[in-house]
């Protein structure tokens, strides 16, 4: 039996049976169409279902909200009591408070399970290559990879992590604050296709194309 358990927050987009087989516990983020009522990502909302919504309804930008302290505090007390240690990995802290979150709720713990070990981390990536970043953690802590190690581990691996993307309309990044105003302005106008890199946590320009192959082929 593992000595700690792996858990991330929601931005990981890992498949919810893929998750439970590989023991990740992973804590939901919130969403809301309409900025009144706010469901559960994975859980009250499943991914097909949200990005069927952003479809159907053209123009309507859905809003995220990060997992609470308590949301943290809720999973991770259990398995304190277990007396196991936990190894959280978030989402880039330049995208989301999900890891401050959870650090507050480390803190919060500690106070009263002095002895408890936690480790939370800052992926610098999110989405797939976050779920990669869980998986290889899930792995090394199935292959009975101490604790420490396992952390030291994932701290080298994600200094190079990379996503390159590029996207179809510029407007979600333009609206969610992602990219400058005027670039996108620019970008809306001219029909330009961007290569985007997310790396160190943030968000650059690779380079423009008119299509999305003139772009792979870069």
């Amino acid at each position: 039996m593992s000595e700690y358990c792996i858990i991330s927050d929601g931005s990981c987009d890992l498949p919810k049976d893929l998750a439970a087989k590989e023991n990740i516990t992973v804590v939901p983020f919130y969403v809301s169409f309409d900025e009144k009522n706010y469901m559960k990502e994975g859980v009250d909302i499943g991914v097909r279902d949200f990005y069927q919504k952003m479809v159907d309804n053209k123009g309507v930008f859905p809003k995220s909200s990060l997992p609470s302290v308590q949301d943290y505090m809720e999973v991770f007390e259990p398995i304190i009591k277990q007396g196991k240690g936990i190894v959280c990995i978030c989402i880039t802290s330049k995208f989301s408070g999900s890891l401050q979150s959870a650090t507050n709720a480390k803190n919060i713990l500690l106070e009263t399970y002095p002895d408890a070990k936690i480790e939370v981390i800052d992926s610098m990536v999110n989405t797939v290559l976050q779920g990669l970043f869980v998986l290889e953690a899930a792995k090394m802590c199935k292959a009975g990879v101490p604790m420490k190690a396992c952390v030291n581990e994932l701290l080298d691996m994600r200094e190079s992590g990379r996503i390159f993307f590029t996207i179809g309309s510029i407007d979600y990044l333009k609206h969610g604050g992602r990219i400058g105003k005027l670039s996108g302005l620019a970008a809306s106008v001219l029909g330009i296709k961007p290569l985007i890199t997310l790396k160190d946590g943030e968000i650059y320009n690779s380079g423009v194309s008119r299509s999305r192959k003139a772009l792979w082929l870069r």
